[in-house]
């Protein structure tokens, strides 16, 4: 009782249409038209890119740097959904708890929370409490998540034998669910016994209007033949035969379920005994491969009818040639339990996937050489996320297609290819921080100390510089203070103007020396001379302070040379820059080596599975195989001994 795809597959669909209409705003915020948060817009883009492991991670990231702001709750609800498809099942069921312990969020958030934690636990086969999550969500929930979950909620039941009571009419809100349910029901009740009302839910399936989408089509074509056989069987069980020969002359030829089809026509002719009419669809059957075991039953069918038909000679015939195609697909099929090793396995799965184009070339072995691959992964070169119809894993061979198809085997495979994956990527790390860290040790052990030196001398030469030039100001300014040097400080005009007060002095006592009378001259000198040093010395502070700030900023500058001189002593005698990030190689090397380890003994363990799943699923048809052989042995040594019976002793 599972639905057709794989949840694991689907599940991210549905994760981005519930997001599309579930509201992402409380009521009272208005609709966002734009991204509030950059790093919400960044994991947008890369999961609108299908690259769920960056979205994730953006997501994580942000999440540990004060949250996502100003959109509500669908970060939390992404990241759930994402963390959910991709089987991180214990972070998805953290996000989801931890939305449902605030009340505070709005209602539709929280059925959301329910709804994906109540897959959660549907998916790990806790139907007890997936059944309580479901409980717990309310009638407003999205249409469409709701007729999802209203499945699995019948999916249930049937599990837990509960079924009964319910009928078409339940089944109408299930939308594009609504099918499977038609089937997993109807399927239920011919288990149990109840051909009548399986046979409601298998007409119902049996009358659903195809959809034009042709995407669409082959899925409802192949659930329509599947009803067809199905009513078609519970009919024959019934002994309704000619209703029987009805329904399974409605399946297609080409279809899927076209062999049981043809085998249950031809019983329900042979019940009728008109075995001239059961051998047509038996002989159809037989042409055809052999590893279907509706066509490995018409090989024994076939002599059985001309027995009825008193043509033992051809039964005869029959049955011998039933002997040695049987025998062969024995060996054919030892021949695969010999070649699928586990080692084989690893192979298959760790190769390169085909794309979906591909695939079907090789399963149908066109262009293929002797020896091509019995199975071929598939995802058309993308995330298994984006998967919807292709399947994980095919196989050319019918005899593993059973297992193949199985939800549980599908998802072993994704699990290998993992650990695969993460072995190559822990292999490839390897070399590369064994070659860092040889990279450091060289830069460490060449680090050239004349190098160092050269920036040493630079440094030197320019602190010497500086100091003459500190030690030159610092002597003017303590000259001009204690002189009380004015002029000194002062501007251009008035230094140039005290220049000429100056050499007017001198012209006075040139003249005061040749006799002549200088007094006017003299007093209105030394008036010109006292503005000019009243004028100066008004500016003298302010002057005196910029020359003492200009010396503190080449003090400044002398102490950063002294403190980086200092810093490229350090490196240059203890590699401070380097040896942190060696002892940080040496820790990570271990843990890569670690993980490495513990990855290949999960692939080991892991393989190993897959090899024990195939080889069961071939011993269980070559012990059907061998069964037919024993039987066809006995019905030709039984036709022998009747024959030499009627023989006169």
């Amino acid at each position: 009782m599972r639905c057709p795809l794989s949840f694991r597959r689907k599940l991210l669909a549905f994760v981005i249409a519930g997001f599309a209409l579930i509201p992402a705003v409380h009521a009272k915020e208005k609709m966002k038209t734009s991204v509030a948060d950059l790093r919400y817009g960044v994991a947008l883009f890369h999961y609108y890119q299908q690259d769920y492991v960056p979205a994730l991670s953006e997501l994580m990231v942000a999440d540990t740097r004060n949250g996502i702001q100003g959109h509500s709750d669908n970060p939390e609800l992404i990241a759930g959904g994402i963390s959910l498809a991709f089987g991180m099942q214990r972070h998805a069921e953290s996000v989801f708890t931890t939305i449902l312990q605030d009340e505070r969020r709005p209602q539709q958030v929280r059925d959301a929370a329910w709804f994906y934690l109540g897959k959660l636990h549907y998916i790990r086969g806790d139907f007890a409490a997936a059944e309580q999550s479901f409980a717990r969500v309310s009638e407003s929930f999205t249409p469409s998540l709701r007729a999802q979950m209203q499945a699995l909620q019948f999916n249930i039941r049937i599990r837990n034998n509960n079924f009964a009571d319910l009928s078409v009419d339940d089944l109408e809100e299930l939308r594009s669910w609504n099918p499977y349910a038609l089937y997993n029901l109807g399927a239920a009740h011919a288990r149990a016994g109840n051909f009548k009302s399986a046979q409601e839910f298998f007409t119902e399936l049996s009358e659903i209007n195809i959809s034009d989408n042709p995407a669409r089509q082959k899925e409802q074509w192949a659930l329509q033949d599947k009803a067809f056989t199905a009513l078609g069987y519970s009919f024959l069980a019934e002994k309704k035969y000619r209703a029987a020969i009805q329904e399974f002359t409605r399946v297609r030829l080409d279809g899927a379920f076209s062999n049981q089809a043809l085998l249950g026509y031809g019983w329900a002719a042979a019940a009728q005994e008109e075995y001239d009419v059961a051998l047509k669809p038996w002989q159809v059957l037989r042409e055809r491969s052999l590893m279907h075991p509706a066509v490995q039953e018409s090989l024994l069918a076939i002599p059985y009818a001309y027995e009825k038909l008193d043509a033992q000679g051809e039964a005869v015939a029959a049955y011998q040639s039933a002997e040695e195609l049987l025998a062969r697909e024995i060996q054919l099929i030892r021949d695969m339990r010999t070649t699928l090793t586990q080692g084989e396995l690893l192979t298959l799965v760790g190769s390169e996937a085909f794309s979906a184009v591909e695939a079907k070339k090789v399963l149908r072995g066109d262009g293929t050489a002797e020896g091509a691959p019995t199975a071929v992964i598939t995802d058309d070169g993308q995330n298994w996320l984006k998967l919807d119809k292709i399947s994980i894993i095919k196989t050319r061979s019918a005899y593993l297609s059973e297992l193949f198809a199985k939800n549980t085997f599908q998802t072993s495979v994704l699990d290998l290819r993992d650990l695969l994956r993460m072995q190559k990527l822990l292999q490839q790390w390897q070399p590369k921080l064994d070659a860092y860290r040889e990279l450091l040790l060289e830069k460490q052990a060449s680090r050239s100390r004349q190098e160092q030196q050269t920036a040493q001398n630079t440094l030197i030469k320019k602190q010497q510089a500086l100091s003459a030039q500190r030690d030159e100001l610092a002597a003017r300014i303590q000259s001009i203070a204690s002189e009380e040097n004015y002029i000194a400080l002062a501007d251009e005009e008035t230094r140039a103007l005290y220049q000429r007060i100056e050499r007017g002095e001198k012209t006075i006592q040139q003249m005061k020396a040749a006799g002549q009378n200088t007094i006017d001259v003299e007093t209105r000198l030394n008036m010109f001379k006292g503005i000019l040093l009243w004028r100066a010395a008004q500016v003298f502070p302010a002057n005196i302070a910029g020359q003492q700030a200009e010396l503190k900023a080449i003090d400044d500058a002398l102490a950063n040379i002294a403190a980086t001189r200092q810093r490229i002593e350090e490196v240059t005698l203890t590699s401070v820059d380097i040896q942190p990030t060696i002892v940080r190689l040496d820790v990570l090397r271990k843990e890569v080596n670690g993980n490495l380890q513990h990855t290949e003994q999960l692939i080991e363990q892991q393989s190993g599975v897959l090899r024990d799943q195939v080889d069961t699923q071939l011993a269980a048809h070559e012990k059907r195989l061998n069964n037919y052989l024993a039987q066809a042995h006995l019905a030709v040594a039984r036709l022998y001994d009747a024959e030499l019976r009627k023989q006169p002793e």
